[in-house]
């Protein structure tokens, strides 16, 4: 299915159900037009890129799906692929979806994998309603604000991943038995699936800039730094993350480590206390036939006496020296 958003600075119109064929035909060379392809088949894929004139090695790395963020730069067109990240709060994780960008002259097409959503309602709303600058600019602007969308995407799941550590380090020191091995892991997978797909994006924006300069104007240069800004916030915010996930598995390490040491403190002064009982008992229970005490009326209860204070005085001397 393609849908179609056309539009410049005075007009808005829009279509959806479109075939390849019947696309092609609705370009007008005076407006920005904007044909999203869901993809369902390679037919579709194939179609379009014939009916709209797309080289074939780029119709290739469209049907990609395992493609990582790539740009190249072809006689008509201009062509990026990048990755399509939503976190899904009902699963808990990040959903991905194959996202290609096609550009040339007032024409922008954007290939996406056919899972349900995406992440640009907000720039189809801006363009319908005519907000800030989208309407007055031309095919490289919206290209600008369709990466733009995925890589703010890109940055609210990082500060959602970010609350989550912050949550896990208020969580450990509040409760220090709370066991987070399994929810750092989880953070640190999905924070490497972001860092997968921003390190090859931040490559291919900054051969844009440089191969594709013909494609776009002086006035859009800015906004793609921008772009390159946002990714390398991204990049150094990786570093942050995955230093305090290491402290927080340090902290627990040293927690586990800490309740060891309690077990093996008090095993030892369970021990220490017996030591002196066990050589008592030890030496009445050696087989001598002459024991003075063993013919005393006093001696048992003497010898239970004598343990018990002890007992005592080895409880004592530890509460003394703070071992208790």
């Amino acid at each position: 299915m393609i849908t179609l958003i056309q539009y410049n600075d005075p007009g808005y119109t829009t279509r959806d159900g479109l075939s390849p064929a019947e696309a092609s035909k609705l370009v007008k060379p005076d407006h920005i037009n904007w044909f999203d392809v869901e993809i369902t088949n390679k037919i579709l894929v194939e179609d379009t890129a014939q009916f709209f004139g797309i080289h074939h090695l780029m119709a290739e790395d469209i049907q990609n799906l395992e493609q990582l963020p790539k740009f190249e730069v072809f006689d008509k067109y201009l062509f990026f692929t990048l990755k399509m990240l939503v976190f899904n709060p009902d699963a808990n994780k990040i959903t991905q979806e194959h996202l290609s960008i096609v550009m040339g002259e007032d024409l922008i097409i954007t290939f996406q994998e056919g899972l349900p959503g995406d992440v640009f309602d907000e720039l189809r709303n801006r363009i319908a309603l005519a907000k800030g600058r989208i309407r007055k600019y031309g095919a490289d602007y919206l290209f600008y604000n369709i990466i733009d969308s995925v890589v703010d995407n890109y940055m609210i799941i990082m500060e959602r991943l970010r609350d989550k550590i912050e949550k896990l380090e208020a969580e450990i020191i509040k409760d220090p038995s709370f066991h987070v091995v399994e929810e750092i892991m989880e953070i640190k997978k999905e924070i490497n699936t972001l860092r997968k797909y921003t390190l090859p994006l931040r490559d291919a924006l900054n051969k844009m800039r440089v191969e594709g300069s013909h494609f776009i104007q002086k006035t859009s240069v800015n906004y793609f730094q921008d772009v390159a800004d946002h990714i390398h916030y991204l990049i150094s915010s990786f570093e942050t993350s995955r230093e305090m996930l290491k402290d927080i598995m340090d902290l627990h390490l040293s927690n586990l480590s800490n309740d060891m040491n309690k077990v093996m403190k008090t095993l030892t002064v369970v021990a220490a206390i017996f030591i002196p009982l066990t050589f008592i008992a030890g030496v009445y229970g050696m087989n001598f036939k002459y024991m003075p005490e063993l013919d005393s009326p006093y001696g048992y209860p003497m010898l239970w006496t004598f343990m018990i204070v002890s007992s005592v005085v080895m409880v004592v001397y530890m509460k003394h020296k703070k071992w208790l």
